[in-house]
């Protein structure tokens, strides 16, 4: 994709969901843009393993589709890949015995819509934990641990730093969507959304140099140089374009990774009202998949509302790794450890090693197995350290108390020469990969409103 001294429209900083969404409108719309990637790959936090020993793609990054998202979905509908509904099946696992977990999205629902009632109650924004410290529910302290837990899992945030204003908005606009408790991941893997992209992109006007870690932006009405090293460190030449559109993740900006000259305090201070949540995440591959043999689960659960089905989710709240799944629909030896906010933290100031270990320890309570025949099971492990990347030194983005608008804000343009995508910067589908792709198809109507 190369265009030799041919002029640059514009200029996108990050390959990821937004940045390819982003090129590939502004390319086929006759624009010459150049794509900028720090990775010496396309994806961002997306990030898919194909193990030819695994009989499905292991997904270290985003993995599933929440809800009826347009965005991410007809992707993959164009793509022309399979699209995998996840059976509706939540266990809570108490003493090694599986209870049904009941509706939880209907209780996460009930949750928000409490959460409208006291915000407006208040006139104010509140953090969550406070009302997870005060409310009184069915189930006593197990109710509350498994709410605390989705909260901490589901956004990856800290309860106390994590906005219920933004939770309530949430439950006003799921009155509308039926499809919210529906779950899909992408059969063939989510990079293949990623390839579908980038091969969208016009050769003939379209870049993408990976390898490029952009260090500096300096800007005026009408004009961007972008200052870039390459992955050894070394300087490489200077970029020029009429706009430039910013998808680096929330954690990144933050820590002053990017400089802008002039600065952009608006924006800086639309940051400090946003949060970057951590996340633990560990695949397991096994020998085979025994959770699922009808005599394990005849013994650990005590309901029948599965109706033969194998296993989905399984909850252990108050655990080290509490929430755990597998590879349903599929059924494939492998299943997934996840941990969020500050229990993801202390997991990942351990040695990689010492990581695995403490999840098979969990993993053996949950399952009650002995720790000796969950080891001799195990074939192999994936995990990758989001915060210690230093393309994204996070998992991803919720809204802090108090910043409800910040994600608007953050995307706001600039002079009409700098513009903003990524997950963060759209407050209705924060965290998500439909809400990057939402986000970068934004950005690339805004580069071609202000160039008419």
């Amino acid at each position: 994709m190369s265009r030799g001294r041919q002029r640059i429209d514009v200029v996108v900083l990050g390959a990821g969901a937004a940045g390819l969404a982003a090129a590939r409108d502004l390319s086929q719309a006759g624009l010459h843009v150049t794509v900028l990637e720090a990775r010496p790959r396309v994806g961002g936090r997306i990030l898919t393993v194909h193990d030819p020993r695994s009989p499905v793609p292991l997904e270290l990054g985003a993995e599933f589709v929440h809800g009826e998202a347009p965005e991410t979905l007809a992707v993959a509908r164009a793509a022309g890949l399979a699209i995998l509904e996840l059976p509706d099946l939540h266990e809570t696992v108490i003493a090694g015995r599986f209870r049904t977990g009941g509706d939880l999205w209907d209780a996460f629902n009930r949750m928000n819509k409490d959460l409208a009632k006291r915000v407006a109650a208040r006139g104010k924004d509140f953090p969550v934990s406070e009302y997870l410290e005060s409310v009184r529910l069915p189930g006593g302290a197990l109710a509350r641990g498994m709410l605390q837990s989705f909260v901490e899992g589901f956004y990856a945030a800290q309860p106390e730093r994590l906005s219920a204003k933004s939770l309530a908005v949430e439950a006003n606009e799921d009155e509308e969507d039926s499809m919210e408790g529906k779950q899909f991941r992408i059969g063939n893997g989510n990079d293949a959304l990623m390839k579908w992209l980038r091969d969208g992109l016009d050769p003939d006007r379209c870049e993408v140099r990976l390898s490029t870690v952009a260090h500096s932006v300096r800007w005026k009405r009408g004009s961007t140089r972008v200052e870039c090293r390459a992955g050894d460190g070394a300087e490489l030449p200077t970029l020029s374009a009429r706009s430039a559109i910013i998808t680096l993740p929330l954690a990144v900006l933050k820590a002053g990774a990017l400089k802008f000259d002039p600065a952009l305090p608006a924006k800086q201070r639309a940051m400090a009202k946003l949060e970057t949540g951590q996340v633990f995440k560990i695949v397991l591959r096994f020998r085979e998949a025994f959770w699922d043999e009808p005599e394990f689960l005849k013994e650990r659960r005590q309901h029948n509302t599965a109706n033969g089905a194998g296993v989905n989710f399984l909850h252990a709240p108050g655990t080290e790794v509490p929430v755990w799944w597998t590879a349903a629909p599929v059924r494939a030896p492998i299943i997934t450890g996840w941990v969020g906010s500050v229990r993801a933290e202390a997991l990942l100031a351990e040695e990689p090693q010492s990581r695995v270990e403490r999840c098979l320890v969990a993993l053996s309570d949950v399952l009650a197995v002995p720790r000796r025949e969950i080891e001799s099971q195990l074939d192999a492990w994936q995990s990758h350290d989001w915060r210690a990347d230093p393309f994204a030194r996070g998992a991803y983005s919720y809204i802090g108390v108090g910043g409800i608008g910040a994600p608007r804000t953050l995307g706001r343009p600039v002079n009409d020469t700098l513009f903003f995508a990524g997950e963060a910067t759209n407050g209705e589908q924060i965290g998500t990969v439909a809400g990057a792709l939402a986000s970068g198809r934004r950005a690339a109507r805004e580069v071609l409103r202000a160039l008419q």
